[in-house]
Order: C-alpha cells, then sequence, then structure tokens
C-alpha cells in the first residue's frame, strides 16, 4: 500500500525540543518501506512516502515523535491504475 504522510512540526518549538526530535530521529529514523523523505524548505515540516505492507507499520513509527510532531496520512493509487478505474466510474 502507498502511503503518503506530511508532518507538520508544532510551531515555536525551543532548541532543545527541536534537539530532542533530532535525538528520536536519530533513534528510530523513517519508516520501514520509505521510499522518499523530503524536508520543506521553510523548515517546518516535510512528506514521506511509504510501501508498506500495512499502515500499522507506519502508524508505529509515527508513535515515536507525536510529542513534536503533527501527522496528515492518505493512501496513494499510481495513476496508471487510477485512470482505468475513473474511466469505467464514468461509463
Amino acid at each position: 500500500m502507498l502511503m503518503m504522510t506530511t508532518y507538520r512540526t508544532r510551531p515555536f518549538m525551543s532548541k532543545d525540543e527541536t534537539k530532542e526530535l533530532m535525538e528520536a530521529f536519530a533513534t528510530h529514523g523513517t519508516t520501514e518501506g520509505t521510499i522518499a523523505h523530503y524536508q520543506f524548505a521553510d523548515g517546518g515540516g516535510g512528506v514521506v512516502i511509504s510501501d508498506l505492507e500495512s499502515a500499522a507499520v507506519g502508524y508505529r513509527n509515527i508513535l515515536n515523535y507525536t510529542e513534536w510532531v503533527e501527522y496528515e496520512s492518505v493512501n496513494l493509487v499510481e495513476i496508471d491504475e487510477a485512470i482505468p478505474l475513473i474511466a469505467d466510474a464514468l461509463s
């Protein structure tokens, strides 16, 4: 299952809180199955694209960071799979 998780760091984090987040990331890293992980250029968050066997895998990793980060995750369908489904729905 392809999943895109957009995350935002909590506003007005102190340097100590940011350091704690970086230490947690050094310990836990990204979700198993991560395809791409990008940081927003404004420093306020980022996006992770993952190919997961189960949403539970991504959810477990998110739990490592909820003290500092807010998340939104959505399932993805590759465009080559989506177009025939859209065409079928329109017929």
